[in-house]
């Protein structure tokens, strides 16, 4: 058992939000500019996110490694499913939301096609440091020519928190995404609460970044 799978397994899932992001509906004009007809979210786990989204665009398309996420999200928010096989993967479809379920770098677009959205709130935190790059190339594959990235990140002193949620500065998301991308700062503001000053924390950035195809 992995270790997103035994956190599952546990509860042990502080991530998971019982309500919609608000940098989401703060930032959803600038991710869905354009009038995406879909929308892709890797990492998913059961975020609320998936259906605020699938009311504003024709189709969400989440990945997520751990089946008991997968399941809890159709069977908590009472909508029916059917499974699919593809390839490596399962893929669990509703009317307008279908989540992969296997590993993100066994998915690619060549399965999903293209998309001119991307929503990345718990992902790219949950990547330990040595693999975000691979990550962040894998994320870009499914990135349509006048896509966007609504990308949100978490940045602490990591000497006194080992993570995940891991910490990932703004400078690291310039590095990783400004080969082929432009990188904006939307907003940084410290989200530091009880939970996290226990841990030890004096401050925990969280930057929203709109990453565009360049």
């Amino acid at each position: 058992m992995n270790l997103w799978e035994s956190r599952w397994q546990e509860n042990r899932i502080g991530f998971h939000l019982n309500t919609v992001n608000r940098n989401l509906i703060q930032f959803s004009k600038q991710l869905l500019q354009h009038n995406p007809d879909r929308v892709f979210v890797p990492l998913c786990g059961k975020t609320l996110d998936l259906c605020w989204l699938s009311k504003n665009t024709e189709k969400v398309i989440g990945v997520e490694l751990v089946n008991k996420a997968v399941q809890n999200f159709f069977v908590e928010n009472n909508i029916p499913y059917l499974i699919e096989k593809e390839d490596n993967l399962q893929k669990f479809c509703s009317k307008s939301i279908e989540i992969y379920l296997g590993d993100f770098f066994d998915l690619n677009s060549e399965v999903t096609s293209l998309f001119n959205a991307i929503y990345d709130r718990a992902s790219i935190v949950a990547i330990e440091k040595f693999e975000r790059k691979k990550y962040v190339d894998h994320l870009i594959s499914f990135l349509g020519s006048t896509g966007r990235i609504l990308l949100i990140t978490l940045e602490y002193d990591q000497n006194k928190m080992q993570g995940p949620p891991y910490s990932v500065s703004i400078e690291e998301i310039e590095s990783l995404f400004s080969k082929c991308c432009s990188v904006k700062l939307l907003e940084s503001c410290d989200i530091l609460d009880e939970r996290f000053r226990n841990k030890g924390l004096t401050h925990l950035l969280e930057h929203v970044f709109l990453i565009e195809k360049t």
